[in-house]
């Protein structure tokens, strides 16, 4: 499923709105505490349970992205139910695990209803029996292999965009809710896109509102001023352009040390758990963009930063993908599936493969 560009990138047109391609956000998303030369500590995943992502392919690419070492995949389900069974399936039979997204393309959201009266997400299809999130939640309670194979409920994407919809409060809600009631006993985590960093409300969603979150780099860019555009975590804004790449990487490494060190000082939720953070490389193009997100990585480069990524903060990530495999809104220009090719001929799907074996040999 393609989604409208206009709805799944709300932060991305944000970005553009206020001009951050040029100047910081000014946003008071974090405050930086004095930093040694040792990356903060957060809670580490473990050497064999890393997780190689990929997000936004179709069932038909299981088989693919098994071969290549690939062992969860992030994919959209229809709303009416009639791919949900398939979909597992296929995932069973390939060994891949999932996060489900089911999407609301008239909220911009995912599928998941707020009732204003009870305060609570329209979760329990006895209470809920037109709830499309209840009904799938059902879905999964009533089947445990498929509940087994799902490595995480997907919240939400870019919540605290509208935080009247989906403030830090609601979303404890649903953490609660999917942890809690649903699926007591613990066994069912909660997955996050853009949450605990980059907003003004983003303090609040540290504890009990996800137990996984990616954490976006996304440095590639083609302009003549450089051929990267490193995060810098101090403004909260995209630096200017360069070609140097080992600054780069450390500037995108002081990014995710940040978020480590929130989410290692963040309280534990009633779960006992605190978020983790998966890495996510950019391997698309955005055509509403000539400074940022304009250029795919070349195989060498999509190696190299991973590598870096997994070598320096292995320990302290839940793992690493790829962000996404197809085109997933219709200001994308390129991707992993398309563009598996460099300029130089050079395989990137080949790459994946790679890093697969750099994941077991951990």
């Amino acid at each position: 499923m393609m989604h409208d560009g206009s709805r799944r990138l709300r932060r991305r047109e944000f970005l553009k709105l206020i001009g951050a391609a040029g100047a910081g956000l000014g946003l008071p998303a974090c405050v930086l505490r004095p930093r040694d030369e040792t990356p903060s500590t957060g809670p580490s995943s473990g050497p064999t349970d890393l997780t190689h992502l990929v997000n936004y392919p179709e069932v038909e690419d299981f088989e693919l992205l098994a071969r290549l070492g690939v062992n969860t995949v992030l994919i959209d389900l229809e709303a009416d139910g009639k791919d949900w069974d398939a979909t597992y399936a296929a995932a069973v039979r390939h060994g891949l695990r999932l996060i489900p997204l089911i999407w609301d393309s008239d909220a911009g959201q995912s599928i998941w209803r707020w009732d204003e009266i009870r305060n609570e997400w329209q979760l329990d299809l006895n209470r809920y029996p037109n709830s499309v999130g209840a009904a799938f939640l059902r879905f999964l309670k009533d089947r445990p292999a498929y509940r087994a194979q799902t490595f995480a409920i997907y919240s939400f994407h870019e919540p605290l965009w509208q935080p009247e919809l989906t403030s830090p409060a609601r979303m404890k809600v649903f953490y609660r809710q999917i942890t809690q009631d649903i699926f007591p006993g613990g066994g069912v985590r909660v997955y996050g896109e853009d949450i605990t960093m980059g907003w003004p409300q983003s303090d609040e969603c540290l504890t009990g509102v996800l137990d996984y979150e990616t954490h976006n780099v996304y440095p590639f860019v083609d302009t003549p001023q450089g051929r990267y555009r490193p995060f810098d975590v101090v403004c909260n804004c995209y630096g200017p352009p360069t070609n140097d790449r080992d600054a780069t990487l450390r500037a995108e490494l002081a990014c995710l040390d940040e978020r480590l060190r929130r989410f290692a000082a963040a309280a534990p939720a009633a779960s006992g758990r605190r978020p983790q953070a998966i890495v996510l490389m950019q391997t698309f193009t955005d055509g509403d963009y000539n400074d940022l997100w304009n250029r795919m990585p070349s195989a060498a480069e999509m190696e190299h930063f991973a590598s870096v990524f997994l070598e320096q903060r292995g320990s302290q990530l839940k793992g690493l993908g790829w962000y996404p495999f197809r085109l997933v809104a219709e200001n994308y220009r390129a991707c992993l599936h398309k563009d598996r090719f460099d300029e130089a001929g050079a395989d990137r799907w080949e790459v994946l493969r790679r890093i697969s074996t750099a994941f077991r040999a951990r």
